[in-house]
């Protein structure tokens, strides 16, 4: 309703102003009531489209919590291996312990005895070295502080702290350079949460022209146009009202509607007559005679 209303006004000053034909007028409200038409079809899709991605972030946040559990008791599994090391090592310290009163009692005479329960507390120690390789490799890959008992070994990475919450310029600047990098759909995602989040931002109108072009860019013409009027007609003060009835004619022109295209030009070079769209504007019109 409220684009009726603001086509009827358009229209309705076109043909005061004596520029337009109201024949003119019909054929263009005609076409953008038949292109909010197919957006609404798009929309459908889309939503259908957006339902099947929310089955799937169910399905994977399922999946992060078995996950969890699985990692909880490999928690629990490592607690166990780490207490049996730890029995271990006091059983080798009470070991040592007895083999030095051994060589006391026996003295020099016990030299072969010695040797063997040498050997076997080497074993030992050898087994004790490999159970701690594990339990170090163990917390290296669980992403865990080294155990007091192991600090002389090389020092664990520290997870990385999640990034904070972006800031309003922050959140444009990263939908803006997914725009420039190429990743269309991401950037219009990103502006879209941006003017949600933002809605009175002094970029909002920006984000929303991104948008348009994005679609401009991927050459679907009809979203493009859509969301370019939504340029002009949510802000109309906005600097990038001239590039948008610009890029609304150009695109009109590509989907070979050259009246369309005609109006929108030459009312932008109406209103805007000393702009560089407004030069743009005149030599496309050249072209579309």
């Amino acid at each position: 309703m409220k684009n009726f209303i603001f086509f009827v006004c358009i229209g309705g000053i076109i043909l005061i102003a004596g520029c337009v034909t109201p024949e003119q007028y019909q054929l263009l409200e005609t076409r953008i009531n038949t292109l909010e038409m197919e957006n609404s079809q798009q929309t459908s899709v889309r939503e259908e489209r957006s339902a099947r991605n929310f089955k799937m972030q169910e399905d994977l946040e399922n999946f992060q919590g078995k996950l969890e559990e699985t990692t909880k008791a490999t928690r629990e599994n490592y607690a166990e291996i780490k207490y049996e090391i730890q029995q271990i090592q006091e059983k080798f310290q009470q070991m040592e312990g007895l083999v030095e009163e051994i060589n006391h009692a026996f003295g020099s005479n016990s030299q072969t005895r010695q040797g063997d329960l040498e050997k076997r507390l080497d074993r030992l120690d050898n087994a004790i070295s490999r159970n701690y390789e594990k339990v170090i490799n163990l917390e290296k890959y669980m992403g865990f502080e080294p155990s007091d008992t192991i600090q002389a070994e090389p020092s664990i990475n520290k997870p990385i702290p999640g990034p904070e919450k972006s800031s309003e310029q922050e959140l444009y600047d990263l939908a803006k350079k997914l725009f420039d990098d190429g990743d269309k759909e991401s950037a219009r995602i990103q502006f879209e949460n941006f003017i949600n989040k933002y809605p009175d931002s002094k970029n909002a109108d920006n984000a929303r022209f991104w948008i348009a072009d994005s679609y401009y860019a991927e050459k679907w013409y009809e979203k493009a146009i859509l969301e370019y009027q939504k340029v002009l007609e949510t802000y109309p003060d906005s600097n990038k009202t001239a590039a948008a009835r610009l890029k609304q004619g150009y695109a009109f022109a590509e989907l070979g509607e050259k009246a369309n295209a005609r109006l929108i030009l030459k009312e932008l070079i109406k209103r805007h007559p000393d702009s560089d769209e407004a030069r743009y504007a005149s030599k496309k019109l050249k072209t579309l005679n």
